[in-house]
């Protein structure tokens, strides 16, 4: 297999374990986010805790993977890029090491102001890990404004009305999905607060409204997704954006009618037709540019060597099923009705 092919191939790979990431993440995060609402004694918290923490550990894989994936197949994209979102970057990962450590460490002191400042932390840390999450992809989506071979950013570059949009839907995603995961996971009065939370304080119906800013952030430039090379030669691929909205709107309608099953294959399938829009508008680019097309990177201008990219697929083949075993035993295991 030629080299291109192999960095094809890779690019796609990026884009899934970005997707597996979030659908797992988006939901388990939620859980974390609530635990300061409808948590009023150290028993709910607990098993909050319990649907949240112990399964954590293998979701945060992907991301390291598809990060790491960039790094190693497309290494001059992943510099420039990172170079220009160094601070979201950074948030991230502070968000990330405290939802960590408060989920872990709630509980290793029965002081109550420990529980509370761990309370606060661990809702906290969730909210800015969704919303940096959210910016990020939206502007991966959109392009950055890269020309002449050179990032022209600032801290506040990445902010607009949809990149803080995608932020504040990701969080509101969170806060509807975890309604559903505590329902799966059998804390029926738990959900039932949870939904009526997101009902009460209008959550649920933000998500169309909120996907809407997005979708029209990422399409109102000369260069956009739907302007790109496989949407203007293949015109019908409109349909899978316009599907992607369909699909949040019964998000909204389904956790409104509380059925958690159907909300979570629409969410399911929301976000993938996203993510499918999102990849395959900015393909061939590793690094899209928003202030012209031929300004951005290309898969064929950023891949490693061929030597590189052939060990890369190697361990990917060895691996991947292994990770996707893995998760599956653990979500069999975990979410046994006798677990509580």
């Amino acid at each position: 297999m030629n080299q291109e092919i192999l960095a094809h191939i890779l690019y796609g790979v990026i884009g899934l374990a970005y997707f597996i990431y979030l659908v797992q993440e988006i939901p388990t995060i939620g859980v974390g986010i609530f635990n300061i609402f409808i948590a009023k004694s150290n028993e709910d918290k607990k098993k909050l805790q319990s649907i949240s923490g112990l399964y954590s550990d293998g979701i945060e894989v992907w991301l390291i993977a598809a990060v790491g994936l960039t790094f190693a197949t497309f290494p001059e994209a992943f510099g420039e890029l990172f170079s220009g979102i160094y601070v979201a970057a950074y948030l991230l990962l502070i968000a990330i090491i405290f939802r960590g450590l408060s989920v872990e460490l709630i509980f290793k002191d029965d002081h109550p102001k420990w529980i509370k400042y761990m309370s606060l932390a661990w809702s906290i840390s969730g909210l800015l890990l969704m919303f940096v999450l959210g910016v990020y992809f939206v502007n991966i989506f959109t392009g950055f404004t890269y020309e002449n071979q050179s990032m022209d950013m600032n801290i506040f570059s990445i902010f607009s009305t949809a990149s803080i949009s995608g932020g504040l839907l990701f969080i509101a995603l969170s806060f509807v999905l975890s309604s559903v995961w505590m329902k799966f996971n059998g804390l029926e009065d738990l959900s039932s607060k949870a939904f009526q939370f997101i009902k009460k304080y209008g959550i649920i119906y933000s998500i169309p409204l909120l996907f809407s800013l997005v979708l029209m952030g990422i399409n109102n430039n000369i260069v956009s997704i739907i302007s790109g090379e496989l949407f203007t030669k293949y015109t019908w691929l409109i349909a899978i954006p316009i599907a992607s909205l369909l699909f949040f709107m019964l998000v909204t309608l389904f956790s409104y009618l509380v059925k958690p099953l159907i909300t979570y294959v629409s969410y399911f399938l929301g976000l993938a037709f996203f993510f499918i829009s999102g990849f395959l508008g900015t393909f061939p680019y590793t690094l899209f540019s928003n202030v012209a097309f031929e300004e951005g990177l290309t898969i064929s201008e950023t891949m490693s060597s061929p030597l590189a990219l052939t060990v890369l697929s190697v361990v990917l083949v060895i691996i991947l099923p292994i990770v996707i075993l893995y998760q599956g035993q653990k979500y069999v295991y975990f979410l046994r009705k006798d677990k509580h």
